[in-house]
């Protein structure tokens, strides 16, 4: 085959692709401009920048703010990019021996049940929707049923190894569950639902447009296919490949080819969160991804179509939309955003529409739509609950916890995220800030919870085993297992129970309660011994100015510490003490508010539980490594 400058088809989906990354980067900065010009910088910029600045000064000091603050763009790519360089690595493994090539080639011997083994496969490949289109051309030309390649089509723009370990960073083990689960589904979905309609008088010949068919536009001289076979020479993977057989340097070439092919969606999908956190109206936000309403599902999943959402940026997006919600967020419209965008991005549907005819367009757009309003609207019934903050690590293995009269919850900084709200009403929080070395803080509202008459109920014990797991991993004391459990309240109920104490002792804490009336005073040295400081607010108890300054710098020194309070029958301004400390970490307790005797934490199977467990050690390696 005579060697060509560019392939045609892969040049024009990388330029498309592209001018639509530059698209919404402009957007992004149109956002940035319009919000400087109506309402001023905001963050640390708005505090230092004088008001007689000239307008480009303004704008650049938000951008430069919005890039290097602590929080900003650079610091998390900085944490993401361990999970982006395992997830090329595996990509680049993956494309060197051609695993995925083989299994396509295996996918002609197994009738409706290649449609099964097409879902993994697209699941497990490292492409994105536009370069699995070449793909699927290249089966049906090889005699390929159409429902496999649907499946295959649909599957491969949801989920990747890299799109995989993204996830595990921005949203967890049990989110990362769910979402594989969800594009197999899909996948599954799709590729039954073109045999179904095969069967019953869909016409699978003749899908092409006439003269819409490119040659060489897989860059594979070992391409199974003669006819989609390329010396193109158009990737440095296949350059390197024709030089040497060492497979260790092929590995490294075609690694390294996709750190741009990936990391454009990672820049771009960091950049758009931060932008949406900062910028967006919360009422937006709030109205598709916060509040519970059941249409949420069917909104987001005709919004995303028109979106430009690479299957990299979903879930750094969706991070950032967790973030700024001041309540939990409504799993079946992020799970609807995640499946939704990636599969139907512009340049595919753009490729569809001039590739092949218009009912197989049709067709890949009507299992994409209905697949995913049907799979999220599945979770929604049976996996996600209402005022959950799914997969969170203070709930793993929690079914149950017992609920009774709490204070509520509100969340004032970003560095909050709320993990239960009931109803909608703030019941447990955390906070976390690790850029200043500052220990986890875990706030919780149901004070009767850690009663040695409830601590035994339900999950409470499981739950409370979490919280102090989560303090000392979110810290910078993880040696020192020692829990000081203090109450402040003048009250005489005994703090948890006997078997919840051992369950501390059997994880490896050492726990040790005390009360005011026994130690009335907060010193540093009375909390030199403990990594972890357990602090129980009842009736109008509260901490002097000295004793708040003591714990904030216990916190400050990156150990963990666990606020509770509201009371089962707070009198008028008792929780003002609990504040005093509380607003130093942007969350205030206040009023009553009455939960069942019993709240539904978890309706997951223990198969995503434990799926989730395994992949949370995978998490804890990554970071330490």
């Amino acid at each position: 085959m005579k060697q060509e400058e560019t392939c045609q088809v892969h040049g024009g989906q990388s330029r498309t692709a592209n001018r639509m990354l530059l698209v919404m980067i402009a957007a992004s900065l149109t956002l940035i401009i319009w919000h400087v010009w109506a309402y001023g910088p905001t963050g640390h910029q708005a505090k230092v920048a004088p008001v007689e600045s000239s307008f480009p000064v303004l704008v650049g000091g938000e951008i430069w703010d919005l890039l290097f603050n602590k929080k900003g763009i650079v610091a998390e790519l900085w944490e993401v990019f361990p999970y982006f360089v395992v997830g090329i690595l595996l990509a680049g493994y993956l494309r060197t021996y051609k695993i995925a090539v083989k299994l396509q080639a295996t996918l002609r011997k197994y009738g409706v049940a290649s449609v099964f083994l097409a879902s993994f496969v697209g699941i497990i490949t490292p492409l994105c929707a536009c370069g699995t289109l070449t793909t699927a051309i290249s089966l049906i030309f090889a005699g390929l049923p159409l429902a496999p390649v649907m499946a295959l089509m649909v599957t491969s723009p949801l989920l990747s190894p890299s799109t995989y370990l993204l996830t595990l960073n921005d949203l967890g083990p049990e989110w990362t569950v769910i979402r594989t689960v969800a594009a197999y589904s899909m996948g599954i979905f799709a590729g039954l639902i073109t045999h179904y309609l095969s069967r019953h008088g869909f016409e699978t010949k003749n899908l092409f447009i006439d003269g819409a068919i490119t040659r060489g536009d897989f860059h594979d001289e070992d391409y199974p296919d003669e006819r989609f076979k390329c010396n193109c020479r158009r990737n440095f993977g296949n350059r390197v490949a024709v030089r040497t057989d060492n497979k260790f340097l092929i590995f490294l070439a075609k690694s390294s080819e996709m750190l741009w092919m990936v990391g454009k969606y990672i820049i771009v999908g960091v950049a758009i969160g931060a932008v949406v956190e900062r910028y967006m109206p919360g009422d937006w936000i709030y109205r598709f991804f916060g509040q519970r309403d059941p249409l949420n599902i069917l909104w987001v999943t005709l919004g995303s179509v028109p979106m430009f959402l690479h299957q990299v940026s979903a879930s750094s997006i969706l991070s950032h939309i967790k973030g700024s919600l001041s309540g939990t967020l409504d799993g079946g419209a992020a799970l609807a955003f995640m499946v939704g965008g990636p599969v139907t991005a512009v340049p595919t549907m753009i490729m569809f529409w001039t590739i092949f005819k218009k009912r197989v367009f049709v067709l890949y757009l009507f299992v994409c739509l209905a697949g995913t309003i049907i799979i999220s609207y599945a979770f929604q019934a049976f996996v996600f609950v209402p005022g959950v903050d799914t997969g969170n690590e203070l709930l793993r293995g929690v079914s149950r916890l017992s609920g009774g009269k709490s204070a509520v919850v509100t969340k004032q900084d970003n560095n909050v995220r709320m993990v239960m709200d009931p109803g909608g009403k703030g019941l447990i929080a955390t906070f976390r800030n690790e850029l200043d070395g500052q220990g986890g803080v875990v706030f919780d509202a149901g004070y009767e919870r850690f009663w040695a008459g409830a601590a035994d109920m339900h999950d409470n014990r499981r739950y409370v085993a979490n919280v102090a797991r989560w303090l000392q991993d979110s810290g910078n004391a993880q040696a020192n297992t020692g829990i000081l459990i203090y109450d402040a309240s003048s009250g005489t109920n005994e703090i948890l129970s006997r078997n919840t104490i051992a369950e501390l002792t059997q994880a490896g804490f050492k726990v040790k309660i005390v009360r005011k009336t026994e130690s009335p005073k907060i010193t540093a040295a009375f909390l030199a011994d403990y990594g972890q400081l357990w602090l129980l607010f009842g009736g109008e108890s509260s901490l002097t100015d000295a004793e708040i300054k003591t714990v904030t710098q216990f916190n400050g020194d990156g150990k963990g510490m666990l606020v509770i309070a509201g009371a089962a029958a707070p009198v008028s301004g008792s929780l003002t003490g609990v504040n005093r400390l509380s607003s130093r970490y942007g969350v205030s307790f206040s009023g009553v508010n009455d939960n069942n005797g019993e709240l539904s934490v978890g309706m997951s199977s223990r198969l995503f539980a434990n799926a989730s467990e395994v992949l949370g050690r995978f998490l804890k390696i990554v970071h330490k490594a």
